[in-house]
């Protein structure tokens, strides 16, 4: 295993929490459809890709929750990332592959839809834990977490 891909698959798994969400015992939230989660999926990652390959994480961070947005600024995603730049992990191919998830998507309790799984690209998989919560009708990223592994052999 090279060191690059020590690096990629052990040192850049990169996870954004939101603190404590409020409480969504008066809210109804329904899981999305297959189709509805696969654009919450695509939409993070491509965000995040075009973050990374420009370093302006505005976009990244006016797209997610407010309670993300709070706990971090567009300056501290980029640091974040910054490794991902650095190494110049790209994301763009992920969205030419269906993503498989690793298990159901699960809505808890206080209405945060997680959704983990991977997209089979080749050499590196590039696995993702995303977090969703409805604001405003709206399912909007509250967590995420995006690490490249080596592809397993068929």
């Amino acid at each position: 295993m090279t060191t690059r891909t020590k690096l990629l698959s052990l040192a850049l798994l990169a996870t954004l929490w939101w603190g404590q969400p409020a409480q969504a015992a008066d809210r109804q939230v329904g899981m999305p459809d297959p189709y509805r989660l696969a654009e919450l999926i695509y939409t993070a990652i491509s965000a995040l890709d075009q973050a990374n390959a420009t370093g302006n994480y505005t976009v990244l961070h006016a797209l997610a929750a407010p309670a993300f947005q709070a706990a971090n600024s567009a300056d501290g995603l980029a640091q974040v990332f910054a490794k991902y730049r650095e190494l110049k992990v790209t994301l763009a191919d992920a969205v030419l592959y269906e993503p498989h998830l690793l298990r159901k998507a699960e809505l808890d309790g206080n209405g945060i839809l997680r959704v983990e799984g991977f997209f089979p690209t080749e050499p590196l998989r590039i696995r993702f834990d995303l977090s969703f919560v409805e604001v405003e009708s709206v399912w909007r990223l509250i967590a995420i977490a995006i690490s490249p592994v080596p592809a397993q052999p068929a």
